[in-house]
């Protein structure tokens, strides 16, 4: 298994599942520790359910990991309650201590996850870019906390790739909200995006296109190209960049006239990417030398800010 895929599965199931293991098997040794050691433990499942990438695991994990935890604080409560010898005074403190320490930590790193949720006051209001289906924003908002492509760059890559910072990355989960057939699997076919309609999220003239990449085998990535299959489509006075389809499936050319809603190709797995997902965002311009070096501008779907885990439902 790739290490990118163990460390989600390791961070997402293994790591949650541990502490609430020791939750539940630890005699706490007051009731204000009981709680504290929970309150600490199920902010840390709103952290994951708000900030980790569920790009392999359905979305409600944490859902379930917080019926596990308050099954495990009935367990350790009734542990403490049996206990013979009464805890002594010092070990009530530390577990007071190391508790509140944890809720502080998770707090702090909490901070950016839900100021990243806010709208900027600025945005391009775009059509929906996919068709009827259920979907979930796997990159999206104003920190980088919930929105990889807000991470610098090498300094080399910057200048030639600043237009993306403000993308939007949307995967497709099932009517379970599974993202795919299996547990990560290889084949981009098995995944719930995977060759879904793409659509023009506005009216305009296409600049520019794509469409000699492969499709990858999850998670190789194609640096050489790293947008894979695309259509650059001009909108007024910006550009909406739409990434990452299926080869053979770009069904537009540079001066062609679209409309909001029609179709322009199909998701895939091209380019420099670690799974089917349609890549969307919008620059000011698309510079021939450098095509995603525009200016960045943030965007909303249909009126709506996506962020990070977000789940939309595009009906017919």
């Amino acid at each position: 298994m790739d290490n990118l895929i163990l460390q989600i599965f390791l961070f997402q199931l293994g790591l949650p599942l541990l502490l609430i293991v020791l939750h539940a098997a630890t005699p706490s040794a007051s009731s204000i520790g009981l709680f504290l050691r929970f309150a600490a433990i199920g902010l840390a499942l709103v952290l994951l359910a708000l900030a980790g990438l569920w790009l392999f695991l359905p979305w409600w994990t944490p859902l379930i990991l917080g019926v596990l935890l308050g099954i495990a604080t009935l367990i350790a409560s009734r542990r403490g309650s049996r206990s013979a010898k009464p805890p002594s005074r010092w070990r009530m403190l530390a577990e007071i201590a190391v508790s509140v320490a944890a809720i502080a930590a998770v707090g702090t790193m909490l901070q950016p996850v839900i100021a990243g949720r806010q709208a900027p006051g600025d945005t391009v209001d775009l059509a929906s870019p996919l068709e009827p289906g259920r979907y979930l924003v796997a990159n999206g908002g104003t920190t980088m906390a919930i929105n990889a492509h807000l991470i610098p760059l090498p300094p080399e890559r910057a200048p030639d790739y600043r237009g993306q910072t403000y993308a939007v990355d949307i995967i497709g989960i099932d009517s379970f909200g599974f993202p795919a057939t299996g547990i990560a699997p290889k084949a981009p076919e098995r995944y719930s995006i995977y060759g879904r309609r793409v659509l023009a999220p506005c009216d305009g003239a296409v600049v520019r296109t794509f469409d000699g990449a492969p499709d990858m085998p999850v998670p190789e990535m194609d640096r050489a190209h790293m947008a894979g299959n695309y259509v650059h489509i001009a909108c007024g006075p910006w550009v909406v960049v739409l990434a990452h389809m299926a080869p053979g499936s770009v069904e537009v050319s540079a001066g062609d006239r679209v409309s909001a809603g029609e179709q322009i190709g199909r998701v895939g797995n091209s380019g420099n990417t670690n799974g089917p997902h349609l890549h969307l965002h919008v620059q000011r311009g698309s510079p021939e030398a450098a095509p995603l070096s525009g200016e960045p501008l943030w965007l909303t779907i249909d009126g709506q800010f996506p962020v990070r885990n977000d789940r939309i439902t595009i009906s017919e």
